[in-house]
């Protein structure tokens, strides 16, 4: 099973925001867009990574959250006509971030889950974890996004929630299925403001299940930056818990370029290769190693 990732795509449609969208979070949301994101953050990025991807003969395709940066409708179209050409439901999965749980109103409305839903849930809307059984894997689609206080990013995973990715993860090894957690949060410390204002709540809870549920990976967004680390898991073996990083940035001059990841599953076993945005901007290489 060859499996590519992408996250944090943070895409903004040219005149979404309107004056009436401007309440509560969203003020601070449009500042940090229109000052920051919104020249590192570029759909021409995330088309040349859908394109390398193409390319690269994936089986199936997971982007670990953040499509959007506000949360608005416009967003939500403009990335399901970038992802389209990844194909349907049996190639390409997604999960919500808190970019695109972005306000109470977007939460309520299902926004997410409106334009989104069928690659989350192929027979029809359900609750989460979302499970797709692939190829020699268990996909399990978790939410971590939550609606978090003013100027935070936070998430939470919750003890039901928890509970049934265990029994999704046991049933899959009983069918000799290799079990993938997808999240939004990530497990690792930031030395940042990050870790103050956008840690996920129950990080305790959620390494706990990874030591002792039988996970073979977990794959996460969240932090622009990619990151890799193991924790021991239930079997003694190594379980490998990977950010691929934001897949839509471009700003060389501050050092930051786009990534996504394939990951080459066999026999138990993760091969990672990583891309990376080259100059100019409009396509993805392997790096090497």
């Amino acid at each position: 099973m060859r499996l590519a990732h992408l996250s944090d795509l943070h895409l903004y449609a040219p005149g979404a925001l309107r004056a009436k969208d401007l309440l509560g979070r969203r003020i601070v949301g449009a500042l940090n867009l229109f000052l920051m994101r919104k020249s590192t953050h570029l759909p021409g990025v995330v088309r040349a990574a859908v394109e390398a991807v193409e390319r690269a003969g994936v089986d199936h395709v997971i982007v670990t959250g953040d499509l959007t940066n506000l949360a608005l409708d416009p967003e939500f179209q403009l990335a399901a006509g970038i992802l389209e050409p990844l194909g349907g439901p049996d190639r390409l999965s997604l999960i919500p971030g808190n970019h695109d749980y972005y306000t109470p109103e977007s939460i309520r409305a299902g926004r997410f889950e409106k334009w989104f839903g069928p690659w989350v849930w192929p027979e029809g809307q359900g609750e989460y974890p979302a499970v797709k059984d692939l190829p020699g894997v268990r996909l399990i689609l978790a939410r971590t996004a939550t609606q978090p206080p003013p100027m935070c990013a936070h998430g939470y995973l919750g003890r039901a929630q928890a509970r049934r990715i265990e029994a999704k993860v046991r049933e899959a090894r009983a069918a000799g299925l290799f079990p993938v957690l997808a999240v939004h949060h990530y497990l690792h410390v930031q030395h940042n403001s990050r870790e103050i204002t956008g840690f996920l709540f129950d990080k305790r809870r959620l390494r706990r299940l990874v030591e002792t549920s039988g996970v073979g990976m977990v794959l996460h967004g969240h932090d622009h930056h990619p990151h890799e680390l193991e924790i021991a898991g239930a079997d003694g073996l190594p379980v490998p818990v990977i950010g691929c990083g934001s897949s839509s940035i471009f700003a060389p001059g501050k050092g930051r370029r786009g990534r996504f990841h394939i990951y080459d599953i066999a026999d138990g076993r993760v091969t990672v290769q990583r891309w990376q945005v080259a100059d100019p901007g409009d396509r993805f290489e392997p790096l090497p190693g």
